[in-house]
């Protein structure tokens, strides 16, 4: 699958990109909070992270701009867990996914990251030359 690497969280087990590891505990599967950590080059450029839903077409689409351009980003599922909704509504005051930021700047949603690539601001976020 490329050059990626798959690091989640949640009970250990290894699972695909965006699916949640689970635990059977009768008939009812418990479904742990998932981060999912996708990053060939995470050491040299800004993190990237995208706080996202299990369905929505946008926070995929965007997740694969950012592969298509090479770059791995961390992802935050906030329909697992209320706190990180709460913590991305905090620091966006939104409530649509995706959130996308970029080390500590907000590029916004798909559209707003999509509009900024094509203004000649992305890369240059990307590649942390922007202060």
């Amino acid at each position: 699958m490329g050059p990626y690497t798959l690091a989640g969280h949640g009970d250990g087990g290894s699972t695909a990109p965006g699916r949640p590891s689970s635990r059977s505990i009768g008939r009812r599967a418990i479904t742990a909070p998932r981060r999912t950590v996708l990053s060939d080059n995470a050491t040299t450029t800004p993190q990237v992270v995208i706080y996202t839903t299990a369905i929505c077409p946008y926070c995929v689409a965007a997740k694969n701009f950012l592969k298509s351009k090479g770059h791995g980003w961390t992802e935050v599922r906030i329909d697992l867990d209320p706190a990180e909704r709460e913590k991305m509504m905090a620091l966006t005051r939104r409530t649509s996914v995706p959130q996308i930021f970029v080390g500590d700047t907000h590029v916004g949603g798909y559209d707003d990251m999509i509009a900024l690539h094509r203004a000649g601001g992305l890369d240059p976020l990307l590649a942390g030359s922007v202060a």
